[in-house]
């Protein structure tokens, strides 16, 4: 159930995060540790926050077809999870030798991006190696690097979007602190309530007393 304080808490630190800082934020939230779980299990401990504060609704996104420019709009089913895990290593066999690698995390992630040379001994400069690698990580997690499938309706392009589950509840959270802060405001200014004595309203009470203010 979606607590009113904690999505202010929440929103107030991860504002002043970006990228890798801010689902470390998130993962906080969830009771997540962000310094020893792999990157997709962060994921869906991410997006299991979101089902107990928001619950299993279906929900919206939208993204841009790289070929027309063009704006495409899906729907996450009611009920959406994220695949679980199968491994949390894998071993990868290039030219005779077997290569032990270990799912990425987030410290694995610096300035450049993703540093494939935290995840384990491999020729990272060689392409094939480094693709074999990353198709047998997402194998043993398909969470890692999840995408949809969808086509174009203006131009009938086939294209593959890649879902950030962390990115997307953050944008809900968002959206619903900016309405949580104005609603907040209103009522402070109109009534002289503290933050503290609003957000211990019910949400229909609050819409209550704000209908009143309406013109």
């Amino acid at each position: 159930m979606l607590d009113g304080g904690a999505l202010l808490d929440l929103y107030q630190n991860g504002r002043a995060a970006d990228g890798p800082a801010r689902l470390a934020v998130l993962a906080r939230a969830a009771g997540a540790d962000a310094a020893t779980l792999p990157l997709a299990e962060l994921d869906r401990r991410i997006w299991a926050l979101r089902a107990d504060w928001l619950g299993a609704a279906a929900g919206d996104a939208v993204c841009t077809c790289p070929a027309c420019g063009g704006r495409l709009e899906f729907t996450l089913p009611a009920g959406f999870a994220l695949p679980p895990a199968a491994a949390q290593t894998v071993s990868v066999a290039w030219r005779g030798r077997d290569h032990a690698l270990r799912q990425p995390r987030l410290s694995d992630i610096g300035p450049a991006g993703l540093d494939p040379r935290r995840l384990g001994e491999g020729p990272w400069d060689d392409p094939g190696f480094a693709e074999a690698a990353a198709r047998a990580l997402q194998a043993a997690d398909p969470a890692l690097g999840l995408g949809f499938a969808m086509t174009c309706p203006d131009c009938g392009a086939a294209l593959e979007q890649l879902f950030d589950p962390a990115g997307y509840f953050w944008a809900e959270i968002e959206d619903l602190a900016r309405r949580l802060l104005h609603e907040v405001a209103l009522l402070a200014r109109a009534f002289g309530w503290s933050e503290a004595e609003i957000l211990a309203m019910p949400p229909a009470r609050r819409a209550l007393y704000l209908s009143e203010l309406a013109p």
